[in-house]
C-alpha cells in the first residue's frame, strides 16, 4: 500500500507542477465487471469508488489523476485446483479425502470463497464542454497501472456424529491460501455527462472502459482473471 500511495503522490505532484491550476475534484461510486473473463471464471463483478483531480491544460482540456478501489467477488470453476495452493494440493486435500472415505461418522462441506482487491491508478487527458446551460459532457483517454490482490479462503463446515450419544458435533473454520498480486498496465477511455445543479457542483454519470495490456509472465498478468473492465459510475464533481 505504501508503494501505491507514493505513486499517487508522485503522479499528482508531476501533473500539478506541469499544469498548475486545479480545475475540479470528482468523487464517484461505480459498478464494475469485465467484458472478457479469463481463467475459467464464471462470474466476477465489483462495487467501488474513485477520486479524480483534474488540472487545467488549455481552455476546455484537462489532465487528470485518478485513483480508486474496487472489491470483486469471483466465481471460478475448480477454484482450489486452479489456485495451485501447495498446502491444499499436496497435503490437506489428501488428508480430507482419506478421512471422509475412512470414517463414516465424518461429513464435510468445503466451500472456496474468492475475492479480489483492485486499485486502479490512471493519468488521462480529457475534453470537457458545457453543451447547453448547466449540462456538461466530457471524454477522456489515457493509461496507467492496476494494482490487484486476489484472495482465496476455504470455508470448512464439519460434522462428527457420536453414535453412543446420538449427538452430532458441528464446527466451522477457515483456511487461507497465499494471496496472488500484480500490477499490470492498462489503457483507459470514457465518456460522462453531468448536470450543474448548483454553481460549482455537478452531478455526473458515465462509463469507463479499461483494456489491460497483455504481458504474459510479467506484472502478475497471468493471474488476473479478466482482460478488460467496464465501469459504470455516478459521482459528484466540485468545480474550481
Amino acid at each position: 500500500m505504501r508503494i501505491k500511495s507514493l505513486l499517487i503522490l508522485l503522479a499528482a505532484f508531476f501533473v500539478s507542477q506541469s499544469f498548475g491550476q486545479i480545475h475540479s475534484i470528482n468523487l464517484s461510486g461505480a459498478f464494475s465487471q469485465p467484458m472478457s473473463k479469463r481463467l475459467k471464471v464464471n462470474k466476477i463483478n465489483a462495487l467501488g469508488g474513485e477520486a479524480t483531480v483534474s488540472f487545467d491544460l488549455y481552455k476546455d482540456y484537462h489532465v487528470n489523476v485518478s485513483f480508486g478501489y474496487n472489491l470483486y467477488s469471483v466465481s471460478q470453476d475448480s477454484a482450489l485446483e486452479k489456485w495451485n495452493w501447495v498446502f491444499w494440493l499436496l497435503r490437506y486435500k489428501g488428508i480430507v479425502n482419506d478421512a471422509l472415505a475412512k470414517y463414516s461418522y465424518l461429513k464435510a462441506t468445503l466451500s472456496p470463497v474468492q475475492k479480489m482487491d483492485l486499485y486502479p491508478l490512471f493519468v488521462t487527458a480529457s475534453a470537457d464542454f458545457e453543451l447547453i446551460e448547466n449540462i456538461h459532457v466530457g471524454a477522456q483517454l489515457g493509461g496507467g497501472v492496476i494494482f490487484y490482490t486476489r484472495r482465496l479462503y476455504l470455508h470448512e463446515s464439519w460434522q462428527k456424529y457420536f453414535s453412543t450419544l446420538d449427538y452430532e458435533f458441528k464446527y466451522d473454520y477457515y483456511n487461507f491460501a497465499d494471496p496472488k498480486s500484480g500490477n499490470p498496465f492498462a489503457l483507459v477511455g470514457g465518456l460522462n455527462v453531468g448536470y450543474e445543479f448548483l454553481e460549482g457542483f455537478v452531478l455526473d454519470a458515465g462509463f469507463k472502459y479499461v483494456y489491460i495490456l497483455k504481458t504474459e509472465g510479467k506484472y502478475g498478468y497471468n493471474e488476473l482473471p479478466m482482460s478488460d473492465l467496464l465501469n459504470i459510475k455516478l459521482g459528484l464533481t466540485f468545480l474550481y
